[in-house]
């Protein structure tokens, strides 16, 4: 009995817990707040505000050293070829068997791994390599150093296969023959500057490969060399380039109403937004910036280009990055949209700093070949626009 009466009074407690809990919490105490002291949730939508705003595309000096991939292709507006070179470390003994000529190449094949693809995987894939005679490094390499590139033109490959998994050829005997040599005697061969790796007119997409500075625990691209001391010994070498960059040419966008962005050139783009309508004692609580893709003007590769880098500008003119330039806010895609929380850039606008807008640009710019465009600020159609909606609140 006493059991039963225990129970029956913990389940009545319950009840009248549930009960009280149900009830409006804002019904108690509500007038011992004062209205000026209540805080209110405001929101300032710059479509539906009509907020003056401003796209504009601009091309960085891009330094192709940079990048832990390499690519190498061609499609309708890029261009891609890599170069690669090797410093090549043997033994005293070896150097002096390969100086006096008793050990010959037999084969040099190389074996490359691809990691990227921009356009059809069915589609052509061809390419010459030549023999590099000017020196290069990849510190500092841009676009402007590639008109002082000087090669051979005769092609130095054959047996080239190109499938899903790997990009096979060989190259001439006598090019690594000549390497070998001048490791053992510079005096007794042509300096050693590499081979770049030229894409061909009939080639219709373009490759990445993961360059000598990737972080991996083995090589993706190495050239297996077989050297034999006739009637003695063989011996297989697996060298890996030492320096290994790609540097990518081609068109540049036509300036049009679309904020445009493409990896391997460094096309990146500013956006502003006329924020004066704000108030300025407030907090903000969210900023969601929001891009809509322009499908027909955008080609995307695989792995997708499916984000996009925003930083605070200290000066639009410039476009010189404020001091907490390391801090990025990423615009992530979601179907046909990117979009990112700007709330800390909005905050620091309203508590002061000058409004320069931000600097937008490919989270995979250096390891993409792909153009991403967008409507811009000048789109015909408003609704396709850049939109930035704020959420704040202020006391009353």
């Amino acid at each position: 009995m006493i059991r039963f009466l225990k129970l029956a009074f913990y389940l009545f407690a319950v009840i009248i817990l549930i009960v009280s809990c149900s009830q409006d919490p804002t019904s108690v105490g509500s007038e011992l707040i004062s209205q000026n002291e209540k805080i209110a949730f405001q929101e300032l939508d710059s479509y539906q505000a009509n907020v003056f705003q401003k796209s504009v595309n601009y091309q960085d000096k891009f330094k192709f050293g940079l990048s832990n991939v390499v690519l190498m292709g061609k499609n309708s507006f890029a261009e891609s070829s890599i170069l690669m070179r090797y410093h090549i470390y043997l033994p005293d003994s070896i150097l002096a068997l390969v100086k006096s000529g008793q050990y010959v190449v037999k084969s040099a094949t190389m074996k490359m791994i691809p990691r990227y693809l921009l356009g059809d995987k069915t589609a052509t894939l061809d390419f010459s390599v030549f023999q590099v005679r000017s020196d290069w490094s990849p510190v500092g390499f841009d676009r402007d150093s590639i008109p002082s590139l000087v090669y051979d033109p005769v092609d130095v490959s054959s047996g080239l296969t190109v499938n899903d998994t790997l990009v096979k050829f060989n190259l001439k005997n006598d090019v690594v023959t000549q390497w070998l040599k001048y490791s053992a005697d510079s005096n007794s061969a042509p300096k050693n500057f590499g081979i770049l790796l030229k894409p061909k007119l009939s080639s219709q997409k373009i490759v990445g490969f993961n360059s000598a500075i990737a972080s991996s625990s083995t090589n993706e691209t190495v050239l297996t060399v077989e050297l034999e001391r006739p009637s003695i010994r063989k011996d297989t070498l697996g060298i890996s380039p030492f320096f290994h960059i790609y540097y990518l040419t081609g068109q540049v966008p036509q300036q049009n109403s679309n904020l445009t962005f493409q990896g391997g050139i460094g096309l990146k783009g500013t956006l502003f937004f006329d924020l004066s309508s704000l108030p300025k004692n407030i907090i903000v609580n969210k900023a969601y910036l929001e891009l809509n893709v322009d499908t027909t003007s955008t080609l995307d590769g695989n792995p997708s280009s499916d984000s996009l880098f925003a930083q605070i500008l200290a000066d639009s003119t410039t476009r010189k990055l404020t001091r907490d330039s390391s801090v990025v806010t990423v615009l992530a895609k979601k179907d046909k949209i990117y979009t990112g929380d700007i709330a800390w850039m909005v905050q620091k606008w309203q508590n002061g700093e000058s409004n320069q807008g931000i600097l937008l640009s490919l989270w995979d710019e250096y390891a993409s070949a792909a153009r991403i465009a967008f409507f811009g600020s000048k789109d015909p159609n408003k609704a396709l626009r850049p939109k930035l909606k704020i959420i704040y609140m202020q006391k009353k």
